[in-house]
């Protein structure tokens, strides 16, 4: 319960801007660094965002669940509790047997400590509003059944899950996607709201459905792919109309965390994957910042204020033509340096949880933490050394060490780690008091060289970020 309190505490926003220190040195030169801005503030002790996604079946392999457990996260997503398997049949009551593999992977996950989050998806034939396909609405003469079914399933699991996330990436058409897919199936092409608010009228169902089985129950919003925002006025084909739509239901207590998904693809090593992508995010601040922006002015206007999680993320590699490419040399190491940046800049914006999809290999177009042996990769073990560096925080901001560099700080209380990369390819010196400085470390954990003066420390940052472990 302490979990939900501190991620449901109502949360301020706050700027503040401070100018640059008289004494700012040359490019190679920055200045001690200044904080710059607090985009929203924790209050209290914040519980880590850090999780991971696990393919269904997958966490309970015991090299994966091992690997979980090394990681150090604190949730994962498993997607999840299939209706059509559970109750195939109308009148032929549940069958908890046939989701033996979620509770499986549920055991696993409550074993090492994580705090779950699960996706409940598919409709049985007798209940879909096509017959023919798994990925298909409810058919309004059962949504009583389906309620039905939630109450059984939050009562069954009350005690080992709090999180029921209604769908995953609902904002797709069943037509745009195979009967079978694992996400979709809430959209609607024709409408302008892009089926948003029937989405929304059946979260009043569900909510309340799931909150009979446990009080506790918390429900999240399905995560949207909001892949582009493409017009100013709702228009029949645009999907990122599909969370107006559904806050034009009126979902404001039926729903306590919002969900959005960021899957940018590679392209070269030299690239900020989060900024420089040339979709429209670029311009709102990047896909993890703009679309939190995006999804917070969104649900502002109709007075919602919940919180957000990213809670499917990546870095998948290829697509071209829908198929996944062979992976290049670089593709492994320039992961590792997105999923820092990306769990940095969500920190600081108040991102909940956000979840690498995935951690088991070798992932959806090579961007599982861990290959095809379920052997960490780099991106693992930044992401684990991120964890056991910046974790537990009380707050996270952005701090100032000169013009080129992008740094973020991990509040720990008496001590702090400051999280920072440059802005492009080459080099830059950052520098400190003398006396504040505890060690500076790089992605996979190696202890940095660092220069001391009689007044100052010095470190050399690239284009990678590093970890600084010191005194504010």
């Amino acid at each position: 319960m302490n979990v939900m309190r501190s991620l449901l505490v109502v949360l301020t926003l706050m700027f503040l801007t401070t100018t640059l220190t008289s004494g700012i040195a040359a490019q190679s030169q920055p200045a001690t660094p200044s904080v710059v801005y607090l985009p929203l503030v924790h209050a209290g002790a914040a519980t880590p965002l850090f999780g991971f996604e696990s393919n269904l079946g997958w966490l309970s392999n015991p090299t994966v669940r091992a690997r979980a457990q090394e990681l150090g996260a604190t949730w994962v997503r498993i997607n999840g509790v299939r209706w059509h398997v559970v109750q195939p049949e109308q009148n032929g009551g549940y069958n908890w047997a046939a989701i033996a593999d979620f509770d499986r992977d549920l055991e696993a996950a409550l074993a090492v400590g994580l705090i779950p989050t699960v996706v409940i998806r598919g409709s049985p034939s007798w209940a879909a509003s096509d017959p023919n396909s798994l990925c298909s609405i409810v058919r309004e003469e059962h949504l009583a059944d389906y309620a039905a079914f939630l109450t059984a399933l939050a009562a069954r699991y009350r005690d080992r899950v709090i999180y029921w996330e209604m769908g995953n990436e609902p904002d797709v058409d069943p037509r745009e996607i195979n009967s079978e897919s694992p996400f979709g199936c809430q959209g609607n092409l024709d409408d302008p709201y892009f089926g948003g608010e029937r989405y929304g009228r059946m979260l009043h169902v569900a909510s309340a459905a799931l909150r009979r089985g446990n009080p506790s129950a918390q429900v999240v919003f399905g995560g949207l792919l909001l892949d582009a925002v493409k017009s100013t006025e709702p228009t029949p084909g645009h999907r990122h109309w599909f969370l107006e739509g559904a806050l034009r239901a009126g979902i404001d207590n039926a729903v306590d965390v919002i969900a959005i998904h960021s899957h940018p693809g590679y392209a070269n090593p030299a690239k900020d994957h989060d900024l420089q992508t040339g979709w429209m995010w670029d311009d709102l601040g990047g896909w993890i910042i703009g679309k939190t922006r995006f999804t917070r002015e969104t649900t502002a206007r109709y007075g919602l204020n919940k919180p957000i999680w990213i809670n499917e993320t990546t870095m998948p590699f290829g697509l071209a033509g829908g198929a996944c490419a062979v992976p290049t040399a670089d593709l492994f190491t320039t992961q590792a340096s997105h999923i820092v940046r990306i769990m940095a800049r969500a920190a600081s914006h108040n991102v909940g949880m956000m979840a690498w999809y995935t951690l088991n290999g070798s992932g959806w177009c090579n961007s599982g933490l861990l290959d095809a042996q379920q052997q960490p990769r780099p991106a693992f073990i930044a992401y684990k050394h991120m964890i056991a560096t910046t974790a537990p925080y009380r707050r996270v901001y952005a701090v100032n060490y000169g013009p080129d560099i992008e740094a973020y700080r991990f509040d720990q209380g008496p001590t702090v780690v400051d999280v920072l990369w440059r802005r492009s390819v080459g080099t830059s010196q950052v520098r400190g008091p003398q006396g504040t400085f505890t060690r500076a470390t790089t992605l996979d954990g190696r202890t940095l060289t660092t220069q001391f003066t009689a007044s100052e420390w010095v470190v050399d940052v690239g284009f990678a970020p590093i970890f600084i472990e010191r005194r504010p």
